[in-house]
């Protein structure tokens, strides 16, 4: 493999050489949802001629690869700490998307008859962002659906949950795509992320399986103004499991309570593994997407993880380095036609689970429990560096 490259530019203008000769190391955090990305700069300074001192707001675009660059994100300075004798440098800041003051602006208003991209189009709009939604959650609509006093950050998280769906700002663009599918907003399959002995840093490969409360269902509800009574919406979430987990906030009709409790059902799941390992560099693994291990030990191999972090790193003495944790797949995502949720009938919600197995294929060796890997994530796996696919 060829030596990584790193460019890095601040306010648009490429820094000078000397720049790089001074740089220790950076670091870039992609976080899955919208925990702000961030980065991370560490550079030697000292005499005869001490670095400029870089802006609180600055935008700052870094770029990695191994020929052909990929930016990582940009991101705006928030952070500079300066040590003397000896001297040093410090850099950081958050993602320059997430910086809009309309996201964080909290309003009041509804919708009467709107899609799902309908609404997220328009708050993307007034922050001067692009909408990209995966279709089978976009073309959900909603009767009537509420701003309730928030801001469009929590809203939009808030609608996000209800769809069982990955609410993310990357680079001016307004993702909204299923959790765990991996599919790209466009719907279209991005392709297993896979671990192998040949990318993997020794040392660095771990997992665990978390014992945590098994909720056996969801129940959810919403106040039916005829009868003026509550009434309440169940979803199955683990057959294992001897208690219930009760949403306790009210929804307007029965198909948002449904859909409430069928995305909890399905979160609750996720999470009860976990698995960290850090790999050769490589721009083109994601937080939210699939991840695999291959040929890395029994019980291991062909579990289905989703990526929920990735912190890529360089440095003149590791090189270019990406740090992955993930958790386990929650078994009903990731179907063979993509997995993206299903807005539709009480009915699809139903036979969620059903046409997600008939998608997947159990891993063998994995503990008890372990959901089957969707065939897709077995049939579009990426192995090495991105320039190597």
């Amino acid at each position: 493999m060829s030596k990584p490259q790193i460019e890095i530019t601040i306010d648009g203008n490429a820094v000078a050489g000397g720049f790089y000769e001074r740089l220790v190391s950076v670091t870039v955090t992609d976080n899955d949802g919208t925990t702000a990305d961030t980065f991370d700069m560490e550079l030697n300074d000292g005499p005869p001629q001490m670095l400029a001192i870089p802006r609180k707001g600055a935008i700052v675009d870094i770029r990695l690869g191994y020929g052909s660059m990929r930016s990582l994100g940009k991101f705006t300075v928030d952070k500079v700490s300066c040590k003397c004798l000896p001297y040093s440098m410090s850099v950081s800041g958050k993602s320059a998307d997430l910086r809009s003051g309309k996201l964080k602006e909290r309003q009041e208003r509804s919708w009467e008859g709107k899609k799902v991209k309908d609404i997220v189009g328009e708050i993307a709009g007034e922050s001067g962002l692009d909408a990209s939604i995966d279709q089978t959650i976009g073309d959900h609509t909603y009767a009537w659906f509420a701003q309730q006093d928030e801001s469009n950050i929590h809203f939009l998280r808030r609608l996000a949950e209800r769809h069982n769906a990955l609410f993310a700002i990357k680079q001016g663009r307004l993702v909204f795509s299923a959790k765990g599918s991996g599919n790209s907003s466009s719907g279209a399959f991005v392709g297993s992320v896979v671990v192998s002995p040949a990318n993997l840093i020794q040392g660095t490969c771990s997992f665990e399986a978390n014992d945590r409360t098994k909720y056996s269902k969801v129940v959810a509800y919403y106040q039916d103004k005829d009868k003026a009574q509550r009434v309440e919406i169940e979803a199955d979430s683990d057959a294992e499991g001897d208690s219930v987990y009760r949403i306790p906030e009210p929804f307007s009709s029965v198909e948002e309570a449904d859909k409430a409790a069928q995305s909890k059902a399905k979160g609750l799941k996720r999470g009860e593994g976990s698995a960290s390992v850090t790999v050769v560099g490589d721009t083109a693994i994601v937080a939210g997407a699939p991840l695999l291990f291959h040929s890395v030990r029994p019980g291991l191999d062909g579990v289905p993880y989703v990526i929920d972090t990735a912190k890529h790193s360089y440095s003149k003495g590791a090189g270019y380095r990406t740090e992955i944790s993930a958790k386990l797949y929650d078994g009903k995502s990731g179907g063979a036609k993509g997995g993206a949720d299903d807005a539709a009938d009480n009915d699809a919600a139903a036979n969620d689970s059903a046409a997600s197995d008939k998608g997947s294929t159990p891993a063998k060796n994995a503990p008890a429990g372990t959901p089957a890997t969707p065939n897709q994530w077995i049939n579009n796996r990426r192995y090495g560096s991105t320039d190597a696919n």
